[in-house]
C-alpha cells in the first residue's frame, strides 16, 4: 500500500507520468500483472542511494567540531556513512517520468538501442489506485515521491528518505517520480521476504486502472502496430483501445 511521510514531495494526483519499456518488459508486465521493483544497488547510477560527496565532506567537519581528533572523526564518519550506504541494498525502486508529453530522448535511453517498445502513460492517482486494487498478497509499505536533483542535501542528510529521493544534477532530465520500499537489517528487526531481496520483487497492480494510454515506439514501422495489437488482444484485450502511435516521426 502507498503510505505518506512528511519527508516526501508527493505530486498532485493529476500529474502525468510515463514509463518507457522494451517489449520484453511490457509483455512481462501484462502476463505477471506486476510492477517490478529493482534493488537500488543494481541501478546503473553507482551513486544511487548514497549521501552526496559534499555532504560527506561537511559531515567530517561537523564531527570534528565535537572535539574529536581527525582520526576519531574519520572513524565516526565512516561508521555513519556505512550505515546509510548499507541500507541501499535493502531498498527497492520503481521509477517513472513526470511530463505532459512523450520524450524523444527517453525513448532512446530506455529502449537501449532497441526499436520495439512502448511508453505507458498514466497519472499519479491512477498509479496509486492500481497498486491498491492490485491487492498484492505480500503487504509492504510503498512510498512515493518526486526526486530532487542536487549535490547537497540541506536538511537531515543522513535521513534515509532524503537520501533515496536525491540524485545528482546531471540526471535532472529524468524528472523522476520514484516508488520505493524500505527494508531493515535482519539484526535490527528486519523481516525475511518471500522473494530474493537483492533481485527485487513484483507488486500486483490492476492493469486496467494503471494504464491510461500505450504509446508505440516511434522507431518501428507500421508492421509492428498490427503485430502488437494481435498479441495484446490475446493477453489483455481490454487494453487494445488504449493503444496510440507515437507523435514522433523517426523511422
Amino acid at each position: 500500500m502507498i503510505v505518506k511521510n512528511p519527508n516526501l514531495d508527493v505530486p498532485h494526483g493529476n500529474t502525468v507520468i510515463w514509463r518507457y519499456v522494451g517489449l520484453d518488459k511490457f509483455l512481462d508486465l501484462l502476463t505477471s500483472q506486476e510492477l517490478f521493483f529493482s534493488n537500488a544497488a543494481k541501478m546503473s547510477d553507482k551513486y544511487e542511494g548514497l549521501i552526496p560527496k559534499r555532504n560527506q565532506e561537511y559531515l567530517l567537519k561537523a564531527i570534528k567540531n565535537n572535539g574529536l581528533s581527525r582520526e576519531e572523526a574519520e572513524q565516526e564518519r565512516q561508521a555513519r556513512l556505512h550505515r546509510i550506504h548499507t541500507l541501499k541494498e535493502l531498498t527497492l525502486l520503481n521509477c517513472w517520468t513526470m511530463s505532459q508529453n512523450e520524450s524523444y530522448a527517453l525513448w532512446k535511453i530506455y529502449l537501449g538501442g532497441a526499436k520495439a517498445g512502448v511508453a505507458i502513460r498514466t497519472t499519479v492517482a491512477k498509479l496509486t489506485r492500481a497498486i491498491k486494487k492490485g491487492n498484492d498478497p505480500f503487504k509492504e509499505n510503498i512510498y512515493l515521491s518526486k526526486v530532487k536533483y542536487t549535490d547537497f542535501i540541506k536538511e537531515e542528510p543522513e535521513n534515509r528518505f532524503n537520501v533515496i529521493t536525491t540524485k545528482n544534477k546531471f540526471y535532472d532530465y529524468e524528472k523522476e517520480l520514484r516508488l520505493f520500499i524500505f527494508h531493515e537489517p535482519l539484526a535490527e528487526g528486519g523481516i525475511k521476504t518471500p522473494y530474493d531481496l537483492f533481485t527485487g520483487r513484483g507488486v500486483k497492480v490492476d492493469l486496467s486502472e494503471l494504464i491510461d494510454e500505450i504509446y508505440l515506439s516511434p522507431f518501428v514501422g507500421k508492421w509492428f502496430d498490427s503485430t502488437f495489437i494481435e498479441v495484446l488482444d490475446k493477453v489483455h484485450p481490454n487494453l487494445s483501445e488504449k493503444i496510440k502511435n507515437s507523435e514522433i516521426l523517426d523511422h
